[in-house]
């Protein structure tokens, strides 16, 4: 009998995704993953800042936040591919709260290797914001009452290599993450996310909001927002979607099964 794939197996493999350690042995190779994984300048596999799969309680957040790619820091605190797969687990599960160490503080400030913290990530700021939105109250917690991810995984400087690794990253991964969350709301921050899940699923191309469509165990609505870092444009769900369809969202996740 086939074991079901778990949510850590599909963490586990993206972590340890071989093609880091393809691209590193063969840099001259075209792999479309190469340009990304080179940024990261790493001399050694072991010192490599591990892909990043999602960061939260995916199985049991009720908002799912996508976005490109993570960025990069090198002073953050975060897993290198040397750490074994037990303290990379509970970083990326407990990010935001009860792990080995206080990964983030507030939901907004980041441990760093001298074990301060970072100032506010403006990021994380921002999607507070679009979640307390989103459920209508002032109090929502990081990485319980949403999660975060991206539709490539390797970190890098201004999204460099993100356009060429998509489709490889996105056919490895996306599906798979979505089928293992929880979420009954998948908010795709940006073009590249919205690429990669319109063509992902099907969803078309026009309109801010598709759903409910059957991923994994539940049904799940998709919505679309700018990036928080996109300059010039209305970013809020008030002023991106009309009335009716931020209700349709907020009614969705305030139902006891759907």
């Amino acid at each position: 009998m086939t074991r079901l794939e778990t949510r850590v197996d599909v963490l586990l493999e993206i972590v340890r995704c071989p093609n880091v350690r393809y691209c590193l042995a063969n840099p001259d190779s075209g792999h479309p993953c190469a340009g990304i994984v080179l940024d990261q300048r790493s001399k050694t596999l072991e010192e490599y800042q591990v892909p990043e799969p999602w960061s939260g309680r995916l199985e049991q957040a009720p908002i799912l936040f996508l976005s490109s790619n993570p960025s990069i820091s090198m002073e953050e605190e975060y897993p290198r591919w040397s750490w074994s797969d037990d303290l990379i687990t509970d970083f990326f599960t407990n990010r935001f709260g009860d792990g080995r160490k206080p990964w983030v503080r507030d939901g907004r400030y980041s441990l760093l290797r001298d074990g301060t913290h970072s100032g506010a990530v403006g990021f994380w700021s921002a999607v507070r914001q679009r979640a307390r939105e989103l459920l209508g109250v002032d109090n929502v917690r990081p990485g319980e009452d949403y999660a975060l991810s991206e539709v490539v995984h390797c970190k890098s400087r201004q999204e460099q290599g993100v356009a060429a690794a998509r489709d490889e990253c996105a056919g490895r991964y996306l599906q798979r993450i979505i089928a293992q969350a929880g979420a009954k709301v998948v908010v795709c921050l940006g073009k590249t996310a919205a690429q990669a899940v319109r063509g992902a699923f099907g969803v078309p191309e026009d309109g801010r909001i598709a759903g409910p469509i059957q991923v994994g165990h539940r049904l799940r609505y998709f919505a679309f927002l700018p990036h928080p870092n996109a300059r010039g444009v209305p970013k809020t769900f008030a002023k991106c979607l009309p009335g009716e369809e931020l209700g349709q969202l907020q009614a969705f996740l305030a139902a006891e099964s759907s």
